[in-house]
């Protein structure tokens, strides 16, 4: 396998924990698989990941969708903290990785999230290069995102690695010709890393 040029990694399951579909399924006695579906669905929850909805409506349409007996303002701290701090020795590690690769985040996100992410992990620190959907105006598995990324980046699909931890994104990008690894979300990304003799 050729070695790459460009490492590119989402955030939320692969550097940073994400629990809130597992927290939605809990709350609400949903699978998992269901919480998503509905997610990816749901026009307002895609306009709130492209920057095409403000919070208020997201947040509403959210407790409206999982029935949640909850307040907008307590949706939105418990949607923030289901963001959890980065895995364990991930930032060191991305640090290190600039040394030898350009280094990228692809993340599906909103503003609140983005703007909570920044408080733990900087993207614009730890990455030569971060994009996020709302600021993008796309977001995965959408081909314009990984077309928009690697426009931005100045790359063709076989100079980058990617990193998710959700198939049917992972499956986009293969489809452009990105090589792509699956991270497990309970771990993160550095037992691949590993793995793949990159750190």
């Amino acid at each position: 396998m050729a070695q790459p040029k460009i490492l590119l990694f989402d955030l939320g399951g692969v550097i940073v924990p994400w629990i809130g579909l597992d927290e939605l399924a809990r709350m609400t006695g949903l699978s998992r698989e269901e919480v998503l579906n509905r997610f990816a669905s749901n026009p307002i929850f895609l306009q709130y990941e492209t920057g095409d909805c403000d919070d208020q409506t997201f947040l509403n349409e959210a407790i409206r969708v999982y029935n949640l007996d909850l307040s907008t303002a307590e949706f939105k701290t418990i949607w923030n903290d289901w963001v959890r701090p980065p895995y364990t020795d991930t930032e060191g590690v991305l640090q290190s990785l600039r040394k030898n690769y350009t280094t990228a985040c692809l993340s599906n996100t909103n503003a609140s999230h983005w703007a909570h992410i920044k408080t733990m992990i900087d993207p614009d620190e730890v990455f030569d290069h971060a994009f996020a959907s709302h600021l993008i105006k796309a977001a995965k598995p959408n081909v314009n995102s990984y077309e928009i990324t690697l426009e931005q980046l100045g790359a063709a699909p076989e100079d980058v690695w990617f990193f998710d931890d959700t198939e049917m994104n992972i499956d986009a990008a293969r489809e452009l010709g990105i090589t792509a690894f699956h991270v497990d979300r309970e771990i993160g990304v550095i037992p691949i890393l590993k793995s793949l003799d990159l750190i």
